[in-house]
């Protein structure tokens, strides 16, 4: 088995069902597509859309970008990853949020953010739930928390033109379907 998969089957098994095919396999996905039409390393992107959210995976969401770091490390050093690939993976875990003082300097770094946002505009009724529940159940305050999310995702983490043009219309029909909503709750 190559160390990628490794990785990969170490990821599924800490994450839940909902959060590995809800979030981490659709980052990879973009993060791989991105990858490929910017002609950089498809495999070191994988391995930093994989690792992106260990820490919120196994700790909780509160400063996920920082205690994802050391759990990355550890994971890649398993399979003897050498440390400039590490090092890469570190910066992707810490700077992909869009919220975080970190921001991302590498292409891949920049890759695993856009790709990370992406994944939101695939995932809307799973961002509902998790609104829903964030919100107590209260219909209006959980979709302006996901139209306040995608908004975001377009105008501060979708920062590579190609993952804009990749998002455009799902961006536009989600504009669309939420200001429809919004008018009635």
């Amino acid at each position: 088995m190559i160390m990628i998969e490794k990785v990969r089957k170490i990821v599924k098994k800490e994450c839940d069902e909902w959060n590995w095919k809800f979030h981490i396999l659709p980052v990879v996905k973009y993060a791989k597509l991105l990858a490929k039409k910017l002609n950089v390393d498809g495999e070191l992107a994988e391995l930093g859309a994989l690792l992106h959210d260990i820490g919120r995976i196994k700790f909780g969401e509160k400063n996920h970008e920082i205690t994802g770091i050391p759990e990355a490390e550890k994971i890649l050093k398993q399979f003897n990853y050498p440390q400039k690939i590490i090092d890469e993976v570190k910066h992707c875990v810490e700077s992909h949020r869009g919220s975080g003082t970190i921001k991302p300097k590498t292409v891949i770094a920049k890759i695993v953010a856009n790709a990370d946002a992406m994944a939101h505009f695939d995932t809307i009724p799973a961002l509902l739930q998790v609104a829903l529940r964030k919100e107590n159940n209260n219909l209006e305050k959980a979709v302006n928390w996901v139209y306040d999310k995608i908004e975001r995702d377009w105008n501060k983490k979708l920062t590579i033109p190609e993952a804009k043009e990749m998002m455009k219309k799902k961006y536009e029909a989600i504009k669309l379907l939420f200001n429809s909503m919004k008018q009635y709750i």
